[in-house]
């Protein structure tokens, strides 16, 4: 397998305080101005690509052979409405390219686990959601929710060589307590955000937004549907929600599309559970520019660099 060289843009929310992308919810993102900056600089020092280049170079015999000495990508993840916003009319105003890896939702599903988290810790702050939670637990669950948090808060679970307070907790809420914080959260959303069919229609991007960013030369690539850790959900969950994403995509593309890891969660059989899917390239949240393997492509979190790209 061929090493090639290729720098891969990360984003996630790209919103001003009090814009359309943000709802009100409180969850900060990139400043758009920012995020502006970033493009200008990006396109000033590398060779902007698209996805279908990349997949045309891992398709090929020669691997990574049709890509330019100082090839660079910009990937989104999540399909949240910042995209469309905010990062859409960025990219077509200077005719570049994004690949944007969208949850495989549609209206009336709610939110994804990882969102309800995010839109409630943004209302209450770690301790009064875990306050929430840890009332709501049975004793056995909250003898379980005490083992998980000391075991994330002694490790360097994803890379964290300390795990924050609020990194635990959503460790523990996406992973050993899942199950239950699924209809917790639930209930939590609709009593402090708002119901949360409506939260969530507004919250991801619509399916004629999908389709009038793809006519205007944007991609799109499978992040599941739920947004489970990989690494903890087993081979047939991993299976479950690789197949609902191919589903999705089949709609917007034939394949074979790209996938992005939910958190950068993987295991050891997720490439070839990917590769039987119907998809070519699969994208991680390790900060490397260097690549060995298509289905573990890192990526650079663009929401951590300076405007300057430094």
């Amino acid at each position: 397998m061929n090493t090639f060289a290729l720098t891969v843009m990360m984003y996630h929310y790209i919103r001003d305080p009090g814009d359309a992308a943000g709802m009100g919810s409180g969850i900060a993102g990139l400043p758009v101005a920012r995020f502006d900056a970033q493009l200008d600089d990006l396109t000033r020092r590398y060779e902007m690509i698209s996805w279908a280049d990349l997949r045309d170079g891992l398709l090929g015999s020669d691997r990574g052979a049709a890509l330019p000495s100082q090839a660079c990508l910009l990937t989104f993840d999540d399909g949240v409405r910042d995209h469309y916003l905010n990062a859409f009319p960025a990219l077509r105003a200077r005719n570049l390219s994004g690949l944007f890896f969208a949850l495989a939702r549609t209206e009336g599903d709610g939110l994804a686990l990882g969102h309800k988290i995010q839109l409630l810790l943004a209302r209450l702050g770690p301790q009064d959601l875990r306050q929430a939670v840890w009332s709501r637990l049975t004793p056995d669950r909250r003898q379980a929710f005490v083992w998980a948090e000391e075991r994330y808060a002694a490790s360097d679970h994803a890379g964290l060589v300390e795990v924050a307070e609020v990194e635990v907790l959503k460790l523990v809420l996406q992973r050993e307590l899942s199950r239950d914080a699924e209809g917790i959260l639930g209930e939590l959303t609709a009593k402090h955000v708002g119901p949360e069919a409506e939260v969530a229609d507004e919250f991801y991007l619509t399916q004629h937004q999908v389709a009038e960013m793809a006519a205007e030369g944007m991609h799109f690539g499978g992040h599941s549907r739920n947004h489970p850790w990989f690494d903890w959900v087993g081979a047939e969950g991993q299976t479950q929600e690789i197949e609902a994403s191919a589903a999705w995509l089949r709609r917007i593309d034939p394949g074979p599309w790209p996938f992005a890891y939910p958190y950068g969660g993987y295991s050891a059989e997720s490439p070839a559970l990917l590769q039987a899917g119907g998809f070519a390239a699969a994208f991680t949240t390790e900060p490397k520019t260097v690549h060995v393997d298509p289905f573990l492509i890192g990526r650079m979190d663009g929401e951590l660099l300076m405007a300057d790209g430094r």
